[in-house]
């Protein structure tokens, strides 16, 4: 990811503390606000960017704050935006149990709330929240698995080997969900063995650095690097090219569905990336608005996705073809 385009969609989604803004309608329908978890890569910029338009499409005014991954700083977000008196608050929190008394803050300032992309404590419609809108991120870590074993497989007969786990941030319920669905898939193959894990912090600094010192512990032996997402795995093939550790190339797995992702598939360097979109805003303002028109709305939607990897031609054509939809969008990631 180039820093130059990332600051760019910075720019573009506004400054991290913008007042409200003007309302797109004659008469606004609200205040919508929307507690961030960070901007520390182009996802968490295109989500904000979405979320924005979608609220403002919509004819509401729109406020957001970053927690800069701090969950103390999240909970301090959340109470200053509470106490604007919004009609909506909308978080995209950075940790699970940490943000556990987010619904009870909201329920006190009688303000609905919507959760978007990772999960809190507790259940959607009845512990205080409307609606959780997300990735069904179990279910990516099921596919990452799978296409682990059938590699594996096809390499050496059998599905046997050690891998590696470079998660993003430990304590969100992506990579608790995420890691679920390998636990489950690996566990019926007890020949393919978890070596090691270790936090990147979704970054791709974070990536190489975890890449190298597990690569210093375990000097042989590795047969896979599975990564939580794009930045982290692209980190960790930096790391093992340096190291010179070339039975790894081709055997990294990431997730999100990046520009760079991508290409690194079509080089060789990475096996595959799972989509995770980051566009919550339309259904959560379709959320919303059905809460406030008393109609029933779903507690759980999970946004669609797609697997992108180079196994077959077609695959590979698929692939190509994504990175020029988003160029074309002019976006470098999901």
């Amino acid at each position: 990811m180039k820093i130059n385009r990332l600051f760019a969609l910075i720019a573009a989604v506004g400054t991290l503390t913008a007042a409200i803004a003007a309302p797109a309608f004659a008469q606004s329908k609200g205040l919508a606000a929307f507690s961030q978890a960070e901007m520390t890569n182009e996802w968490r910029v295109m989500n904000t960017k979405e979320m924005e338009q979608a609220w403002k499409d919509a004819g509401y005014d729109f406020v957001w704050t970053n927690a800069e991954s701090d969950p103390a700083k999240q909970l301090a977000d959340v109470e200053d935006l509470l106490a604007r008196k919004p009609d909506v608050l909308i978080i995209a929190p950075i940790e699970y149990e940490a943000l556990a008394p987010v619904p009870g803050l909201a329920s006190k300032a009688g303000v609905p709330l919507l959760v978007v992309d990772r999960n809190l404590p507790g259940k959607a419609g009845t512990d205080g929240w409307i609606s959780v809108i997300t990735t069904d991120f179990v279910d990516s870590g099921k596919r990452a698995a799978e296409d682990v074993v059938a590699q594996l497989q096809a390499k050496k007969g059998g599905a046997k080997g050690n891998w590696l786990h470079i998660t993003g941030n430990v304590g969100a319920s992506p990579v608790i969900d995420q890691g679920k669905g390998m636990e489950q898939t690996f566990a019926a193959y007890p020949d393919i063995k978890l070596l090691s894990s270790c936090d990147s912090g979704n970054s791709r600094e974070g990536g190489r650095k975890c890449a190298e010192d597990m690569l210093q512990a375990f000097p042989d032996g590795v047969d896979v690097v599975i990564a939580d997402n794009d930045d982290a795995a692209l980190g960790a093939i930096a790391a093992i090219k340096a190291a010179g550790r070339n039975e790894l190339i081709g055997w990294v797995w990431g997730k999100d569905g990046t520009v760079d992702g991508l290409n690194a598939i079509l080089a060789g360097d990475m096996v595959q990336s799972v989509q995770t979109p980051p566009f919550f805003g339309k259904d959560s303002v379709k959320a919303f608005e059905d809460y406030k028109a008393g109609t029933p709305v779903e507690a759980l939607v999970f946004v669609p996705k797609e697997t992108f990897d180079a196994h077959t031609p077609e695959n590979k054509a698929r692939v190509e073809q994504r990175i020029e939809e988003l160029k074309k969008l002019g976006v470098g990631c999901c």
